[in-house]
């Protein structure tokens, strides 16, 4: 049960391994079910605190406001609230998701623009210094999909462009750079998309690729990164037919999204790819999950068919209660639910999250020598000028 945590991607030690078993064997059946949630966090007040020590989440998305001060105080508190280590994450993808108190650095495609490894390893570098000096230990990328489709609303600045060599080279540069530094990499969204004008934050969107073009893409990006040792894949709410298909899915279960596919997570993720860190939906509250199916039914599947960790919640009340109850009646196995929390504190103590809390190191953000790397890289690029406002000549 705990051996594939001394393997990639976790590689604990005797000590990391007894922690797991131990830390398991300790909780509530109350703390099993807050475990299987990353809630989304945002503002500072008390509310949001005591809500964190009801539910015992396995973490926090934090979306970070203006006062640095604020932020320190905050994910302080949230860190009391709670019994276990906790993850703070985030999507370290720059550009307008940089830290607002940190250092602003390109975004992907810029990186792309560019094609320089030593400049992409700077700037992930730098995110990464900055993630962990404010407490974040858990980004959510790098985004590895293709921009096939020019119409595809999803990709565009968050990922590496269309050039499947240089997607591969830049985000295994990011993978690295993040993982060295103590901040868990996730490569999203599984299995991929960029081929359609669809947004899973909209409706559920499919990958039309056959499976032959799959593997020389997409299949080949995610392999690349389970070989480099990613610590954590998300789960979208992606279909991918083909392979549905070919294990024998017919009609509308073809379509089923990555988040609540067995297939695609336990067949296709785990067995052919080999992956055995930790799989994480995608954000629950999209429409691209909801139109599958009613929440009651769909939100333990998602836990059932093969991921470790249910992200966001618009009720978490509400959604804990749902997880609880498909614990106790079965539609959550037993074995699923054990796997997924063996996953989920085998990450945090492969962090080395069991051992101390982080350093909080306000002084680290925002350095000018780190602002002089990061306004050099997309000075290298070709700029872009869209004139939506007819103001050029």
């Amino acid at each position: 049960m705990y051996d594939h945590l001394r393997q990639a991607t976790f590689h604990l030690d005797d000590a990391g391994v007894e922690w797991v078993r131990d830390t398991l064997a300790s909780l509530t059946p109350a703390e099993r079910v807050g475990q299987l949630f990353v809630h989304i966090s945002m503002g500072a007040d008390d509310g949001a605190i005591d809500r964190l020590a009801r539910l015992q989440p396995a973490g926090i998305t934090r979306f970070h406001g203006p006062d640095l001060q604020a932020e320190v105080g905050f994910v302080s508190r949230a860190r009391e609230a709670v019994r276990l280590p906790m993850f703070v994450s985030a999507d370290l993808e720059g550009s307008r998701m940089s830290l607002p108190f940190g250092t602003e650095v390109p975004n992907p495609l810029a990186l792309a623009a560019v094609d320089d490894v030593a400049a992409t390893t700077a700037i992930s570098e730098i995110m990464a210094e900055e993630a962990k000096a404010i407490g974040i230990n858990w980004s959510f990328t790098p985004v590895i999909d293709i921009n096939a489709a020019f119409r595809s609303p999803i990709v565009a600045p968050r990922g590496f462009g269309s050039d499947v060599d240089r997607i591969e080279r830049h985000a295994l540069a990011q993978i690295a750079a993040f993982q060295a530094a103590g901040v868990a990499a996730t490569v999203k969204p599984w299995p991929g998309e960029g081929h359609a004008d669809r947004d899973q934050h909209l409706v559920t969107t499919i990958n039309p690729l056959a499976l032959e073009a799959w593997e020389a893409t997409h299949g080949r990006l995610y392999r690349a990164a389970v070989a480099q040792g990613v610590m954590a894949v998300m789960s979208a709410h992606i279909a991918f037919p083909a392979f549905a298909a070919a294990m024998g899915a017919e009609g509308v279960e073809q379509y089923r999204p990555a988040s609540v596919s067995r297939h695609l997570n336990e067949e296709l993720l785990r067995k052919r790819l080999g992956f055995n860190g930790l799989i994480v939906s995608d954000a629950t509250p999209m429409a691209g999950f909801g139109a599958w199916g009613p929440r009651e039914e769909m939100l333990p599947e998602v836990i059932e068919n093969g991921c470790d960790v249910i992200l966001f919640s618009d009720d978490p009340e509400g959604d804990h209660a749902i997880i609880a109850k498909a614990v106790q009646d079965g539609r959550i196995s037993a074995a699923r639910h054990e796997a997924a929390l063996v996953r989920v504190l085998g990450l945090k103590a492969a962090l080395g999250l069991h051992r101390a809390e982080p350093e909080v190191r306000p002084e680290a953000l925002g350095r000018p020598e780190a602002r002089a790397v990061a306004r050099a890289v997309p000075g290298r690029a070709t700029p872009l000028v869209k004139d939506v406002r007819g103001m050029l000549p």
